[in-house]
């Protein structure tokens, strides 16, 4: 049985020959860019009617690499351009990827040849409902289905699907759809570069936290010009995606993303980490009393630009580190006395000389002073 009598029949209401010639309408209508199922699926769309096949779906968040084929049902939330390409026989072919949500997550579906074509003209939109059968792949940032000959692309109806919002302690690099409630912690001031084409941006940085854990969210463009939140405010973040950024995993806010506030209640509590459990490429925040100061000295940057750096050592019950001051950061040794108590939010963990883990305090980092004494160093 063809694939155009397959859907016909769980279609009720219209006659083959009517259900054929709309077909072939919209095939034209499409500027003969889909093949006849694709036009067969859409027609029924049209038609309010629901040809989405009654098999089990698993949900997104089952999908493991060693699945071949899977079938589950989503909200399309991102669609990506389609681009084509000069296949090895020299034919020419398209691929267009769309993210699709559910409550459990993401995963990022790539669609091929004619189902990218519902893509370039504008049938597959975001918000839609579709049910995704098609292989799973490893592909550049995880797991991905993959939509061939094989596989199929089909519009549901009459139902909406709830977006899962992720806890910053699921957050890891290379993840789109990312959809996090948090409270503001910190806001950072709006900078601006200019890009490879001449053109001016701008950029800016808030800290959010949850229960979990606390996170860099990044913001561009109009939503770096304006910013509205302060620290104690609480934002949703909806589509965000993140990468691995200088100190840790990073949320950002693109142009497919939003940021708002949000009336929801979010507890965060600071974590400190012992001196002794830090691990290296991680941001963590620490307090330990100084036991030695090596000074500050300045260096002339690559491009030419001042700099400053100074050295100290702090420790707790559980060992000592080596802390690299950088910047405004470094000016504190000069009123910093030995026995001072230092609280350190967001130094960044790295291997140092001989291996050994040193923490070092940038842009982003805080350092607040405690307590100090009248003891200075040398006098012991």
């Amino acid at each position: 049985m063809s694939d155009l009598l397959q859907i016909y029949e769980r279609l009720e209401g219209i006659t083959l020959e009517e259900f054929k010639e709309k077909v072939q309408e919209k095939i034209k209508s499409m500027g003969e860019l889909c093949d006849e199922r694709t036009a067969a699926m859409l027609v029924a769309h049209d038609l309010g009617m629901d040809v989405a096949p009654k098999t089990p779906a698993v949900k997104i968040g089952e999908i493991s690499p060693d699945m071949k084929n899977v079938s589950f049902v989503g909200k399309v939330v991102d669609v990506y351009e389609p681009r084509e390409f000069t296949r090895e026989d020299g034919a020419l072919g398209r691929v267009a990827n769309i993210l699709v949500s559910d409550e459990t997550g993401s995963i990022r579906v790539a669609l091929w040849d004619e189902l990218a074509d519902l893509v370039k003209v504008d049938e597959l939109k975001m918000g839609q409902i579709v049910r995704i059968n098609g292989y799973v792949k490893e592909g550049y940032t995880g797991i991905e289905v993959s939509i061939g000959r094989g596989g199929s692309l089909e519009f549901v109806e009459g139902e909406d699907i709830a977006i899962k919002t992720h806890k910053i302690h699921e957050i890891k690099a290379g993840m789109n759809g990312i959809n996090v409630i948090g409270k503001v912690l910190d806001v950072a001031e709006m900078r601006t570069f200019t890009r490879e084409d001449g053109t001016e941006g701008c950029v800016c940085s808030l800290t959010i936290g949850d229960e979990t854990g606390k996170i860099r969210t990044v913001l561009w463009g109009d939503d770096a010009k304006d910013v509205k939140f302060a620290p104690g405010d609480v934002v949703e973040i909806k589509n965000g995606y993140s990468k691995e950024g200088y100190g840790g995993v990073e949320i950002h806010v693109g142009a497919r993303s939003s940021i708002k506030k949000s009336d929801e209640k979010v507890e965060y509590s600071e974590r400190i980490t012992k001196i002794g459990d830090i691990g290296v490429n991680e941001t963590c925040d620490v307090i330990g009393v100084v036991t030695e100061i090596d000074g500050k000295r300045e260096f002339t940057r690559s491009d030419g630009s001042p700099g400053k750096v100074a050295n100290i050592r702090i420790a707790d019950e559980t060992g000592g580190i080596r802390v690299v001051l950088w910047g405004e950061h470094a000016d504190l040794v000069d009123d910093m006395r030995i026995g001072a108590k230092l609280k350190i939010v967001d130094g960044y963990a790295k291997a140092g000389w001989g291996g050994e883990v040193e923490l070092n305090v940038g842009k982003r980092g805080t350092i607040i002073m405690e307590e100090k004494n009248d003891t200075k160093p040398g006098d012991q």
